[in-house]
């Protein structure tokens, strides 16, 4: 028995591999063609190659749950056509054992899925959108690693991001001169990102202004500033989910409640890693009952389709309702959790009809 779970395990990973190389090329060429719409300045095809290279954890960690169910479907399809499967259940092996075989391989992946969160997709799709955004642009400027500068008239920008105890967090500093370039403000916030309209929002922002009678100070928990800026510098300071690791999400989740903050979006994000992991294995799973049923004999294109519109329209939801619960104010847990339980519903229904 344990050969053949074995043999079952090694099948299942060497479809997924193969699922996942497909994928991952796809999206890995798109992703190249739209890179060279943007080639300027020091930013050339090599740089271009290079940034479409170091996100490739990061869509192994987005296709993994799609490529897992087409995988296991081309695999267990496969050994079905063969009457392998068949020869297995005739040799006593149970349908359970042959779940737990395949839910095996499942939790493989989800091992897989989890070290590349955290660790590789997060640390280089960071680095990625720093050297793409400093080679984009000429005129920024870094001080000891620590803040990136740049100037836009006669506003100085300097645009931090750093980790501490306190949690990750980004961090922008704003100095503006007048026409004599004398100091006349100086503004900071503690995170930063773009609205709908290319308008800055500033999260527990402060100014100080120093005008000929005397000097100002106001503060506000958010606030909104125009500033023709390119958004994507805010790449530079943003604090972004998806190049955060799972503890450092934590810590800046925790860091946005303790501040009376918006941390819906940040909670969506955390939660869908986790459901997105464990979905992996339900995928895994759902083929199985695929292969039993009315797939058996079908052919590969047929178990391509089949696996192809689940994965997708589970990625296809989860994007709607993640940017959808963030608009309209829903709970992060019924967000990000809504996908995975339809998925594990089919998939108990499925197994059930297939024993």
């Amino acid at each position: 028995m344990i050969l053949l779970r074995g043999y079952i395990v090694v099948s299942v990973l060497r479809g997924v591999g193969l699922a996942l190389a497909v994928l991952v090329a796809v999206m890995t060429g798109f992703d190249l063609v739209a890179q060279l719409n943007d080639i300027k300045g020091n930013y050339d095809l090599s740089g271009a190659i290079l940034y479409v290279v170091l996100g490739m954890p990061r869509t192994i960690f987005s296709v993994l749950p799609a490529a897992a169910l087409i995988g296991s479907l081309l695999a267990l399809g496969n050994l079905a056509v063969h009457r392998e499967l068949i020869v297995m259940r005739a040799s006593g092996i149970s349908s359970w054992q042959l779940l737990l075989s395949v839910g095996l391989a499942g939790f493989a992946l989800s091992v897989l899925m989890v070290l590349l969160g955290e660790s590789l997709a997060p640390s280089l799709s960071a680095y990625a959108d720093e050297m793409r955004t400093r080679a984009m642009r000429e005129d920024v400027g870094t001080a000891e690693g620590k803040a990136t500068w740049l100037k836009d008239g006669d506003r100085i920008f300097s645009l931090r991001r750093q980790t501490g105890e306190a949690g990750y967090r980004g961090g922008v500093l704003l100095f503006e001169l007048g026409p004599d370039q004398a100091l006349r403000q100086i503004a900071r916030a503690d995170t930063a990102d773009v609205d709908s309209a290319g308008r800055w929002v500033l999260s527990n922002y402060g100014e100080t202004m120093f005008l000929d009678n005397g000097v100002t100070s106001r503060t506000e928990r958010q606030s909104t500033q125009t500033y023709d800026l390119n958004p994507d510098l805010l790449a530079l300071s943003i604090v972004r989910e998806n190049l955060l690791d799972t503890p450092s999400l934590q810590r800046y989740i925790r860091y946005l409640e303790d501040n009376g903050l918006d941390a819906r979006r940040y909670l969506i994000a955390y939660w869908t890693r986790v459901a997105d992991i464990v979905s992996v294995v339900l995928m895994t799973i759902l083929a199985l009952p695929f292969v039993f049923g009315g797939l058996r004999s079908a052919g590969t294109g047929a178990r391509l389709l089949v696996g192809l519109i689940v994965g997708l329209s589970y990625y296809a939801i989860g994007q709607v309702l993640a940017s959808g619960g963030e608009v309209y104010g829903l709970q992060p847990l019924v967000v990000a959790w809504a996908p995975s339980s339809v998925l594990l519903l089919i998939t108990i229904v499925a197994v059930a009809r297939a024993r």
